[in-house]
């Protein structure tokens, strides 16, 4: 079971990455392009998902550690 959740954890957390990574790029460019809304839209849309991707890590390790204790 704790594999398992460790697994959807671990892909959720790939996926968050990603998707930071596309928002950090829509950020760059809406510096450059010196649209102050657009620029605040892209930061809240990454600050979003930076911390939901933290959530993931942190549960990614937590399951991780559960399942080795459990399989000791």
């Amino acid at each position: 079971m704790w594999q398992q959740l460790w697994f959807v954890t671990n892909m959720a957390f790939v996926t968050l990455v990603i998707v930071y990574l596309f928002l950090h790029r829509s950020v760059t460019t809406a510096s450059q392009e010196q649209d102050a809304g657009k620029l605040a839209k892209a930061k809240r849309a990454r600050s979003i998902a930076g911390v939901i991707g933290l959530v993931a890590f942190i549960l990614m390790a937590l399951f991780f550690l559960i399942n080795m204790r459990v399989n000791r």
